[in-house]
């Protein structure tokens, strides 16, 4: 837990932005004393905006570690080896820097969220909606950042509180349940003290709709069947305690169905009637951007479009598998995928890539600069997780051809009728490419090894993918956590 040890009782360092974005603005802080920090409203509102601004790591974490390790995308390693080769290739060792990444990034919001969930009183927020709202942000950001990585890395150190460094080298791996205990805690506190809506600046922050949301992710998660002792996934069959928070959400009239697909990435319509919780981001070179579209695009598309901003590496490559998915009249393909570009030298590149989130006339000062939100919870996700807990269920078949069908029909597809869970998670596939849920959603449903293994025999044409088995349902410990204190930590399994 080094990225714990080092921020223990540091508030500047806690709320240090780094390579952090978000709209929500945090100011300087002038003295880094805990004890000093929180004196006032204005000060809890510069620590929370400090905890949101540790998701900005959050959409790129998952393209990683969630699309890359999905059939969503072949990133074998051509033009070198980088990181995330070995997450698609399933040769990761503990050393790859995702891995600590992932680790420290979440722990570091944790102990933005700890500090100050520890520290808030009457006394010094004296107004009690505002404290609640705090409060509850605080708890949601903190379910989210341990959901992560009970997902990723299973059994983690649970840190409810701030702790000394040495308490902090004493904290071994909390059981998967015990996690997701302090996970739903969370979210249900979250659920009761937040609002269901801001507006105007505020439009953005976590609302009560939000934590049902994403506690509904959760219940479905824990309700799948068990591949791997110890992974993210117990067995629980709570469909129903997820479908009724679905249903409250889809009830509440705060959300709106939008009839057109790119309206719901474009950049001028963030945080629109769709949107339960995305990820704020603000272009302008003040560090508020986002490293997306460049990320996901090589650089030699951005210079033949003349975006004057570099792009990220050329080998991040969308499957075939998933390109075939698509329909020809899907009009989530074109949107959602770039099929090959003449590059500027004027050769035809026959690659494909994800452009989901690229305007390219909205380009920042940098390739880390574009100001377009990365969603964490759509409304169309609302809906087709309601449709799965009522196949889970035994709820209306009809309802659940409604719901798929409305999805099908925004993207120019004939309705089905009957539809089964493979359909509805095929729909989801098509519907969320590059939102970061296809391994999620592969491995919740039990389903990862089997898909894996059929689209490795027929995609893996450099022949450099290890066969998908039960251990690599988790990523493994950082090795900079296991070094820390030999013995604290056991290594998951299927790892050296």
């Amino acid at each position: 837990m080094q990225a714990i040890i080092k921020k223990i009782y540091l508030a500047a360092l806690l709320f240090l932005l780094g390579s952090c974005a978000s709209k929500l603005e945090v100011n300087p802080i002038s003295d880094p004393s805990v004890d000093n920090f929180y004196r006032n409203q204005q000060d809890f509102e510069q620590a929370i905006n400090g905890a949101y601004n540790g998701l900005s790591a959050y959409p790129l974490r998952h393209f990683f570690l969630s699309e890359v390790r999905s059939d969503n995308m072949y990133v074998p390693g051509e033009g070198g080896t980088y990181d995330w080769n070995p997450v698609n290739n399933f040769t990761l060792n503990a050393s790859n820097t995702l891995m600590s990444g992932a680790w420290s990034d979440c722990y570091t919001t944790i102990m933005r969220c700890n500090a100050v969930l520890d520290n808030i009183n009457e006394q010094k927020v004296p107004d009690e909606a505002i404290r609640n709202q705090f409060t509850g942000e605080a708890r949601f950001i903190r379910a989210l950042m341990y959901f992560d990585l009970v997902r990723f890395f299973g059994a983690v150190p649970e840190i409810e509180h701030l702790v000394s460094a040495t308490e902090a080298q004493g904290i071994g791996r909390t059981p998967v349940p015990e996690i997701y205990d302090l996970i739903i805690q969370d979210l249900q506190a979250a659920a009761q003290l937040l609002p269901p809506s801001y507006a105007g600046a505020a439009k953005g922050r976590a609302t009560s709709y939000a934590a049902r949301g994403i506690l509904a992710r959760v219940y479905l998660t824990r309700s799948g069947p068990v591949l791997l002792e110890k992974g993210p996934v117990l067995n629980s069959n709570e469909y129903t305690n997820a479908r009724d928070l679905l249903q409250e959400i889809i009830s509440s009239g705060q959300y709106a169905f939008i009839n057109d697909y790119a309206q719901l990435f474009s950049y001028d319509n963030e945080n629109n009637s769709e949107s339960v919780f995305e990820v704020q981001f603000k272009s302008g070179g003040t560090g508020t951007g986002t490293v997306m579209p460049a990320e996901m695009l090589p650089g030699s598309y951005m210079r033949a479009a003349k975006i004057p901003v570099a792009g990220g590496n050329d080998f991040k490559f969308v499957s075939g598998d998933l390109l075939d998915s698509y329909p020809a009249e899907d009009k989530r393909l074109a949107f959602n995928i770039l099929q090959g570009f003449v590059d500027e030298n004027g050769n035809f590149v026959n690659q494909n890539y994800f452009k989901k989130f690229l305007d390219p006339k909205r380009y920042g000062v940098d390739l880390r600069d574009w100001g377009i939100n990365q969603p964490v919870l759509r409304y169309t996700d609302v809906l087709l997780m309601y449709a799965e807990t009522l196949l889970h269920t035994g709820g209306s078949q009809a309802i659940v051809d409604s719901l798929v069908n409305k999805v099908r029909g925004r993207a120019g597809l004939p309705p089905l009728s009957g539809v089964t869970i493979d359909q509805l998670m095929e729909e989801r596939r098509l519907e969320f490419a590059a939102e970061g849920l296809r391994w999620h959603d592969l491995v919740r449903t039990g389903r990862v090894i089997a898909v894996m293994n059929a689209w490795i025999v027929q995609e893996d044409e450099k022949q450099v993918m290890k066969p998908m088995q039960a251990e690599y349902i988790l990523y493994p410990i950082p090795q900079t956590e296991i070094n820390i204190k030999p013995g604290l930590y056991e290594q998951n399994a299927g790892y050296n």
